[in-house]
């Protein structure tokens, strides 16, 4: 697999190239050929000189900024523009032509990560041609779908203890749906339309989420057990429910806890960490945003 030595992904390497410690990083094991990789670079500081040269790889990486932010980028060694831009501008770099930044503000970006084997297998598993690489007219313009995936993934790789590897899958997803049809190289056709998920498959599915209310499973294990590829199964499910498959793990978590709430005395870990949370704080986070009220506050309330 082309690229993977160089570990353009790797949080200690963009880390080394970007001059930051161990930037916080999420690798999304959707396509099975390289990870989809996420990452969080952010600094008080502006950096002291250009970052490093990136070693050429057929891959692809954005980068949108959290915070405004002034700009120099060079290409193959030769200076390309100097910008200053908001939050939501993005600008794409294909990996092969060493793209190198400097930037001269305190910054917070979340950089995306996608290999072009990754976008030839998952464009094989949803039925759609191949696009033949990314482009970007225009580098900084402002992008409403990245800027919403970048504010959506602060929290998830911030928390490395409260990832949900449904919620990635779908982040991993949507942006690769996204990027195929806003910078793919060429026209790509919308993915088929799916339909909704045949009774049996909904049941099988639902079952195996309950059963495993307490683990953290992947788009790719629910897909298998519907016997469908793991892009057409997250449009079906949600085309058959309403929700995506992380929205029904969590309500059907915060199900389960409110019958052990009303149930018995179990304390609140405990409850917990029978019902998949992390631990007590990111149980009370997700059944107040549900419920409305702290699980203390809705047990006396219910009983």
């Amino acid at each position: 697999m082309q690229g993977l030595a160089s570990g353009s992904y790797d949080s200690a390497i963009i880390g080394d190239r970007f001059k930051i410690d161990l930037p916080p990083t999420i690798l999304a094991r959707t396509a099975s050929v390289a990870p989809i990789g996420f990452t969080r670079l952010a600094s008080p500081r502006a950096m002291q000189g250009p970052a490093k040269n990136v070693p050429s790889e057929h891959a692809f990486s954005f980068h949108v900024p959290l915070l405004p932010v002034a700009v120099d980028l060079w290409i193959d060694g030769q200076h390309h523009l100097t910008k200053s831009v908001e939050p939501g501008a993005t600008f794409l770099f294909d990996l092969r032509s060493n793209p190198v930044s400097e930037i001269h503000a305190p910054f917070d970006n979340i950089r995306f990560y996608i290999s072009q084997a990754s976008l030839d297998e998952l464009a094989f598993d949803q039925g759609i041609p191949r696009t033949k690489g990314l482009i970007l007219s225009g580098q900084g313009a402002y992008d409403r779908v990245m800027y919403g995936l970048a504010n959506a993934l602060v929290d998830q790789v911030e928390h490395a203890s409260e990832r949900s590897a449904l919620f990635i899958d779908h982040i991993a997803l949507a942006f690769y749906a996204h990027v195929i049809k806003a910078y793919g190289n060429g026209t790509v056709p919308d993915a088929p339309v799916a339909g909704g998920l045949s009774p049996w498959q909904l049941r099988r599915v639902l079952d195996f989420i309950t059963t495993h209310l307490g683990g953290d499973p992947t788009i790719a294990e629910l897909a298998r057990e519907c016997a469908l590829s793991p892009g057409y199964f997250a449009r079906a499910f949600r085309r058959t429910t309403g929700i995506t498959p992380h929205q029904w793990l969590v309500r059907k978590r915060v199900e389960r806890a409110k019958a052990l709430l009303l149930g018995g005395r179990a304390g609140l870990a405990d409850i917990a960490a029978t019902c998949g949370f992390v631990d007590q704080s990111h149980f009370t986070r997700v059944f107040t945003k549900l419920e409305g009220d702290s699980p203390g506050r809705w047990r006396q309330m219910h009983r």
